[in-house]
């Protein structure tokens, strides 16, 4: 689109360049013409120069030879004439041009360009005329030039016309270019895709196996704690490994798009206090005080899917779990207003570096880079993200006041 710009630039330029040439050659023509007819006068000077005045708008004073005005055009122009008048004599005397139009008894000087005051630019032409009874006139023709807009507006239309049309068809030819150079890398990622989940669907069922005979091989090692204690660390692997796949699949649905959301009536009361139970038995585990600070508060019920809301306030307490310093304490919160419903979940640990916080919510992205934390793949924020987008809700963060981070999830109260 570029060169096209560039290309229908230099169009625009040669025409308006073709165009104030045609102008000023016209405009010298016209002043043959009056100076000749001012040299055979069948009338009067008024006569012979009022035509040219209203039709081309031509400014025009013809003096006697003691510098008497015979006659002087109104001015229309934006630059008082007296002023122009002066800035085309003092241009006059700068430059000698040379005689257009000379007969015995009459010279036209060539045409001058010079500007006003107000961006507006002229032409002039001076005269010495002396007419079949020896009278002597100084004569001088004003014109303003066009605009570069004047000159080109009948055009200009066509110009936008033949640029956008380039543009359309640029758009449409790189759109099917497009798809035909992505058709390979399409096909690969689909590939990916499919093969992630089909292999996370194929792992479930070994797992559920390898779960199943780590129970009995655990129930039968009682008394032997080396045993005992190799089968707990298959056991908490496995577990891993388990919500790792989860994950997985539910990325893979959720980039299919066959994920589903099944939405009803939710009592958001019952799932907050259900959210606590969940995780006040793991907080005081850990060291940590988990505070409800909801109790005292009635919320409507909110039409959403009660599933998808719960596993994202599950992620929020997952990390802030797990980024958590001991003995501080985690809070639930929620706030109704006239539209929405947040609900936060405020810890005072670590909080989330500045250089993490563009990020935090992608793709397998973790913060500790080392991967020290087993427990955690960069899922579960990326999850939570893909959640509440399906929901029309919206997640975010900010630094939590002395320390720490802030995870809230705003559900809209009209979803139906």
């Amino acid at each position: 689109m570029l060169v096209i710009t560039v290309i229908i630039g230099v169009l625009c330029f040669n025409s308006i360049d073709s165009k104030q040439r045609n102008d000023s050659t016209f405009f010298q023509r016209l002043s043959m013409l009056m100076i000749y007819e001012l040299e055979n006068p069948g009338k009067k000077p008024q006569a012979i120069i009022k035509p040219y005045e209203d039709q081309y708008s031509i400014f025009a004073l013809l003096t006697d030879a003691q510098g008497n005005i015979v006659y002087q055009s109104d001015s229309l122009f934006p630059t008082d004439i007296n002023l122009l008048l002066e800035k085309f004599a003092e241009k006059s005397r700068a430059e000698s041009t040379t005689a257009l139009y000379r007969t015995s008894s009459t010279t036209q000087n060539g045409i001058l360009t010079f500007s006003g005051v107000s961006n507006d630019n002229y032409w002039g032409i001076s005269a010495v005329i002396i007419d079949k009874n020896g009278t002597k006139f100084h004569l001088r023709l004003l014109q303003q030039e066009k605009t570069a807009f004047e000159l080109i507006k009948k055009q200009l239309p066509f110009y936008i016309l033949i640029w956008l049309i380039s543009l359309l068809s640029i758009a449409i030819i790189s759109r099917f270019l497009l798809r035909y150079a992505m058709k390979p890398t399409e096909k690969i990622l689909k590939s990916q895709k499919d093969f992630i989940a089909s292999a996370s669907h194929e792992l479930k069922a070994p797992l559920a196996v390898i779960l199943a005979n780590n129970d009995k091989i655990n129930g039968l090692s009682k008394e032997l704690p080396d045993i005992q204690k190799a089968t707990n660390v298959i056991d908490t692997e496995l577990l891993n490994m388990t919500k790792l796949i989860k994950g997985m699949l539910f990325l893979a649905s959720s980039d299919a798009g066959t994920r589903t959301i099944h939405k009803t009536m939710v009592n958001l009361d019952t799932l907050l206090i259900t959210l606590y139970e969940a995780f006040e038995p793991v907080c005081s585990q850990k060291g940590f005080f988990l505070d409800a600070d909801f109790i005292d508060n009635h919320f409507p019920e909110l039409y959403t899917d009660r599933e998808c809301v719960f596993q994202i306030l599950s992620i929020f307490m997952d990390n802030a779990i797990i980024h958590s310093k001991t003995e501080t304490s985690i809070k639930i919160k929620a706030n109704l207003s006239r539209n929405s419903l947040t609900i936060s979940i405020i810890d005072y640990g670590i909080g989330i570096s500045e250089k993490d916080k563009p990020y935090i919510f992608d793709r397998f992205y973790c913060a500790d880079k080392s991967h020290t934390d087993k427990f955690h793949f960069g899922l579960g924020l990326s999850i939570a993200k893909e959640l509440a987008q399906s929901l029309s809700a919206e997640i975010g963060f900010t630094n939590t006041k002395n320390g720490g981070a802030t995870f809230f999830l705003i559900l809209p109260l009209k979803q139906h």
